[in-house]
This record gives structure tokens, C-alpha cells and sequence, in this order.
């Protein structure tokens, strides 16, 4: 990325974000991950337009563009920089309403960081185009008449600069992605969701039931390998939002674990994992290290957009290599229904278990165990 070529483009970049005013898209309110970053939101109307904070303004300057509404558009700035903005096109000879094509080819878009900045606040958004491209950018905020709305007042700050990336698709290292389990209850999810606040037992459960990804078979474009020891586990992110459930052994600690590597015997004392290890295809396929990460399956269902029984999702997993390279893997996974006939009794925490998550060697702790069978015990009274 340090290339002259790159330069050229992060410049061109940056005199798009920072003097005409065209910003990275981001998918309207938020949806949060653990730490606050990075988060999506979803496209509004414009009677839901808030200028409370700045994500919200975000929100609403790009659901402007998206819904081709110019003079929504210039209410989300402030009115200085309105009217430089109209000025600047005006002047340039440019149809305003070509904004609206920057919103164009986008596939997802998130808030990745929000930074105080002299008298105002920055932004860090990170955009996903459908052809592969990713491109990271600053928006500026600040105060008026007590609402918080985008500015033009930093575009020549060149600290700003940091800020900007721009990744094409043949730079990004693929891999391949595997997920167990493969298919997720809709119910279970429903019924969690509805009822976790009011149950301890339900929300402990849902804290603790993770599902297991694993990463292998990197490679670029070029079809050159790259080891899965490179990757910085901190990055990992699911759907671009989810960081990873932790794995613990004893006091230790860990984001990642890599099979076939000297981190095997963290596996030992897990019980399971020895019969999984040797029945399991993606481990025999790969005789290069596999590196295993879980995420909590709760927090990952809540990442996929309107879920109905029946049907087939997307799954990304992305992050970083050491030497700064993105790489991405995508899989899918089933979302499942029970039939109308099913014998769950909801004030039972056996239906919890339904989908026999407890049952899976990475879930298997011995206080995660030893609590499920006096949950259990406690309800058969």
C-alpha cells in the first residue's frame, strides 16, 4: 500500500471525501459490536432522521443519497458547508445529483472508529463494495444549533490522511471458511432473544454457547500461500462485526488457536476434541496449519439481516496479516425452523439445548458443564 500508485489513489480519495463532500457509506442505525466498534447501519426514511449524535447524521446523509433526496442531503451538513458544497459543483460545472452515483456498486458499509478532533468528531468508516473493493475514509462532525452535522472545516487537515485506505480486490488474500454447526434454529434464536432479560439461566447459556470457524488454505492472487500463523487474531471479525469468543485454559487466554502446531496441547484437555480431530475432512485436506476461533453463536445470529427458516446465508470472515494485507473467507450456513409438532416445554432449560450445542467439544468446559447439569437439576424439582 506504500506504492506511489497507492499514494496517487488515496489522494483521489481523499479529494472526494474531504473537498466535495462525497463519503464512504455506511447502512444507517447502528448495530454494535462488543467495544462499541465497528458498527453497521441500516438504511432510514427520512422522518426517522436524528441529529443527536453523529453516527445518526451519518446515517442520515447517506440515506439521502441512497433515496436521491438532494435537499435532505444538504440538511445533514452544517450551513456553511452547504453552501460550499452546492458552491464547489456549481462552479465545476458538476450536475449535483451525481452524488447520488456514489452510492453505487456498495455492498456493506461500517463505522469502524469515532475519534475526537479539535472542536469537533471524526468518524473512521470502512465501505465494501460489490466487485471486492475496500476503501476506509474520515467524516467530520460538529455542533450547530445544538445538533451534530457534517462539516467541510477539517478538509484540509492533512492528519486526516492517516485515515484513508484504499484495497483492491486482487490485493485481498482469500481462505477457505468452515463453520460448525452449519445450521441455526430460528426459534431458539426468537425464544432467547425474547425471554434472556427475564431468565438468568437463558441469558448464561446464551453468553456461553459458541460455534467453531476454521481458517485455512490463504492464498493471493498469484496463488502464492501464506501461513494462517500470519494472521493477527485481534483483527478476526465476523461479518464484519463480531470480534471472537476467547478461548480459556486455566489463566490463559487466547483470540486463536492453531491445529498442527505447538498449541495442540491446548487441545488435550478438551474433551472431544481428539475424536473431532481425527474424523474431521478440512483437517485431513490441509497439511498446513488450520487456526480455530470461536464466536458466540448468539451474537453471530444477530448479525444476519431478517432471517427466515428455510434459507441460505453468507457468512464473511476477514482480518489482517502481519504485514498489513486484508484476507477474506466466505461460507454459508442454513437457518432452520422446528415443525409446529415439537415437544419442547419452554419453562424447561432442556429446549436450550435443542440444537445439542453443549455436545460440541468447544463448548465443553467443566464449569459451563458442571452449572448445565444444576440448571438442569434445579428445574426437574
Amino acid at each position: 500500500m506504500k506504492t506511489i500508485e497507492m499514494i496517487r489513489i488515496k489522494c483521489a480519495v481523499a479529494f472526494f471525501l474531504l473537498n466535495l463532500s462525497v463519503f464512504f457509506l455506511v447502512n444507517g442505525f447502528c448495530y454494535a459490536a462488543e467495544g462499541g466498534y465497528p458498527t453497521k447501519v441500516e438504511i432510514i426514511d427520512k422522518s426517522q432522521a436524528k441529529y443527536d449524535k453523529p453516527e445518526n447524521t451519518y446515517a442520515a446523509m447517506i440515506s439521502s443519497l441512497i433515496k436521491k433526496d438532494l435537499e435532505w442531503y444538504y440538511e445533514t451538513f452544517t450551513i456553511e458547508s452547504a453552501a460550499q458544497n452546492k458552491r464547489e459543483y456549481e462552479e465545476a460545472g458538476i450536475d449535483p445529483r451525481k452524488k447520488f452515483d456514489t452510492v453505487k456498486g456498495l455492498k456493506d458499509i461500517f463505522i469502524i472508529n469515532k475519534i475526537e478532533y479539535k472542536f469537533g468528531i471524526i468518524l473512521v468508516v470502512k465501505s465494501y463494495e460489490k466487485d471486492g473493493t475496500i476503501m476506509q475514509g474520515p467524516s467530520t462532525f460538529v455542533q450547530e444549533n445544538g445538533k451534530w452535522k457534517m462539516t467541510n472545516k477539517f478538509s484540509g487537515d492533512e492528519e486526516l490522511h492517516e485515515y484513508l485506505d484504499y484495497i483492491k480486490p486482487e490485493e485481498i488474500i482469500s481462505s477457505t471458511i468452515k463453520i460448525n454447526p452449519n445450521r441455526w434454529n430460528l426459534n431458539w434464536y426468537n425464544w432467547i432473544k425474547e425471554h434472556m432479560e427475564e431468565k438468568e439461566w437463558i441469558r448464561h447459556f446464551a453468553e456461553r454457547v459458541s460455534i467453531l470457524c476454521m481458517i485455512a488454505n490463504l492464498k493471493d492472487n498469484q496463488g502464492t500461500p501464506y501461513s494462517v500463523k500470519e494472521i493477527v487474531p485481534e483483527t478476526i471479525l465476523f461479518n464484519y462485526l463480531l470480534h471472537p469468543q476467547p478461548w480459556r485454559f486455566n489463566r490463559e487466554e487466547k483470540i486463536a488457536l492453531i491445529v498442527k502446531s505447538k498449541e495442540n496441547r491446548y487441545f488435550k484437555e478438551r474433551k472431544g476434541f481428539k475424536e473431532w480431530h481425527h474424523t474431521n475432512k478440512l483437517l485431513k485436506k490441509h497439511k498446513s496449519p488450520v487456526m480455530l476461533v470461536k464466536f458466540n453463536k448468539f451474537k453471530a445470529m444477530e448479525t444476519l439481516p431478517e432471517m427466515s427458516s428455510g434459507k441460505e446465508y453468507e457468512l464473511t470472515l476477514s482480518g489482517e496479516l502481519k504485514n498489513g494485507k486484508q484476507f477474506k473467507g466466505t461460507t454459508r450456513i442454513i437457518i432452520t425452523g422446528w415443525n409446529a409438532k415439537h415437544r419442547w416445554k419452554w419453562n424447561h432449560p432442556d429446549w436450550l439445548n435443542s440444537e445439542k450445542d453443549i455436545d460440541n467439544w468447544w463448548n465443553k468446559k467443566n464449569d459451563f458443564e458442571d452449572w448445565w447439569k444444576k440448571t438442569i437439576k434445579k428445574h426437574e424439582r
